[in-house]
């Protein structure tokens, strides 16, 4: 298989990567399409509401499941620090 370089990305694909169309690729900043308007914006600020509301419904539901002893505060806790051990009661 011979590799090119991919211009929408920092990898490679296949040369013969015929399904790949890079009018539709708007993953990142430098694709042709996320300069169309403001696709980029649009999409990263859907996406960032989207991780969000995942987030608060995952840590609800850690909080509502593991009431005693703070048992879901502390795995809140932990899993938004990166020295928990310290950060952590």
């Amino acid at each position: 298989m011979t590799l090119s370089t991919d211009i929408d990305s920092t990898g490679v694909k296949p040369a013969d990567c015929g399904g790949h169309n890079r009018a539709l690729n708007k993953d990142i900043a430098a694709s042709a399409r996320s300069k169309t308007g403001d696709n980029f914006g649009h999409a990263t600020t859907g996406a960032t509401a989207e991780i969000r509301r995942q987030w608060n419904d995952f840590k609800a539901e850690l909080l509502k499941t593991y009431p005693d002893h703070r048992r879901g505060a502390q795995m809140v806790c932990v899993l938004v620090h990166d020295d928990p051990a310290r950060a952590c009661p």
